[in-house]
């Protein structure tokens, strides 16, 4: 059959190419968060190699090129990971560890198995494709890939969830900006994983019509490419949009800046001898009472003085403490867990966070450099 294009395959090559360019785009970025660009890109990357390798296909350009037939279905095992480990980081900012590798021993054993087949001829290859077995081996692997799709996603839900109750309502313009985010990814990827699954079982009940809905799915992934590679121009406006909203915001308070310095004044008095911060269900209104004032001008007092917000703001005193006790020979014993809960962290995934965004550090790597330099 002679290689065709399409409107469909038209879109699915300019989704490739898209997905191709925010993964060179996010490798080169040198600031922010490395490691969630990294997997972000490296997730970009399997989408385009899944859409061309769909896309070869549909055109019949592998037989042209039949050496690159099935390059592609490793990479069915490895968007999964892929993705959970970009959002895990992206919400925990912790470091990947050893243990994250186990993530990827299906793509590689996918590899393994197909390692015979990449050594056959093009003229086995040729011949091979539309075969019972490579219809076998289409229904049993995307059997496999969206079961592991369905653990990863739920993972992912998991992880956005707990992400979400952590943080209160005076949330930082950072924290939303992550948290929309989040949200987007997950929900986005859960809709191509329905996508998916409806797909196969139409395959299932009518395996005559497989070819025809080999760029569904890639439609929806290249869909999903544009809308990641807009929202990334949008960021910086949204941000923007963002940081001047404090003015707005208070245009109406009747809050005099000589009230706000007293109350500022107050404030740091009592966060410094009561250390209300160690409370882990410490809450604006909360402090507000502590103080006497108003949950609104104390909120308004945090933002406008000390250009903060809330959660912030309680978050630098907590780090403060923190160093302070994992510093203190008394207590050398106690574990990580221990301090966060002493200084008002809830739970060690969070103090991480806060730990790290503060010091560039881990509450461990923290200790563990202090303990260095008093050896040496």
């Amino acid at each position: 059959m002679r290689p065709s294009f399409n409107l469909p395959v038209i879109l699915n090559l300019l989704g490739a190419a898209q997905a191709l360019l925010l993964a060179i785009a996010l490798s080169s970025i040198k600031r922010g968060q490395k490691t969630e660009n990294r997997l972000l890109a490296a997730f970009a990357f399997a989408i385009a190699i899944l859409i061309g390798g769909s896309t070869l296909i549909s055109t019949h350009y592998n037989e042209l090129w039949p050496h690159l037939t099935r390059i592609s279905h490793p990479f069915d095992f490895l968007v999964g990971p892929l993705f959970y480990l970009y959002l895990r980081t992206l919400l925990t900012r912790n470091k990947l560890s050893g243990r994250d590798v186990l993530h990827f021993v299906p793509f590689v054993l996918c590899i393994l198995y197909l390692v015979p087949y990449y050594l056959q001829s093009a003229e086995f290859k040729l011949s091979n494709v539309g075969s019972p077995q490579y219809a076998q081996w289409y229904f049993v692997r995307t059997a496999v890939a969206l079961l592991q799709g369905v653990v990863y996603v739920c993972f992912s839900v998991f992880t956005l969830t707990r992400f979400s109750r952590k943080l209160n309502k005076d949330r930082s313009t950072a924290e939303t900006a992550v948290l929309v985010k989040a949200r987007f990814v997950v929900f986005s990827v859960l809709a191509l994983l329905v996508i998916a699954i409806l797909r196969y079982l139409f395959d299932l009940q009518f395996p005559a019509y497989t070819g025809y809905t080999n760029l569904i799915l890639p439609l929806g992934a290249t869909a999903f490419v544009y809308m990641i590679a807009y929202s990334g121009l949008r960021r910086s406006e949204w941000l923007e949009t963002e940081s001047s909203s404090p003015a707005k915001k208070y245009e109406r308070s009747n809050l005099t800046p000589e009230r706000s310095e007293r109350y500022l004044k107050r404030l740091l008095e009592v966060m410094d001898t009561d250390k209300p911060y160690t409370d882990g269900e410490l809450t604006i209104q909360k402090l507000a009472e502590k103080l006497n004032i108003s949950a609104p001008h104390l909120s308004q007092t945090i933002n406008e003085s000390l250009n903060q917000s809330f959660s912030d703001f309680i978050n630098t005193y907590r780090v403060e403490e923190a160093k302070r006790q994992l510093l203190e020979p008394k207590k050398k014993h106690y574990s990580i867990l221990a301090i966060a809960e002493e200084v008002g962290f809830n739970s060690k995934s969070s103090f991480n966070a806060a730990f790290r965004k503060y010091t560039n550090l881990t509450p461990s790597e923290f200790r563990k450099a202090a303990n260095g330099n008093r050896a040496g």
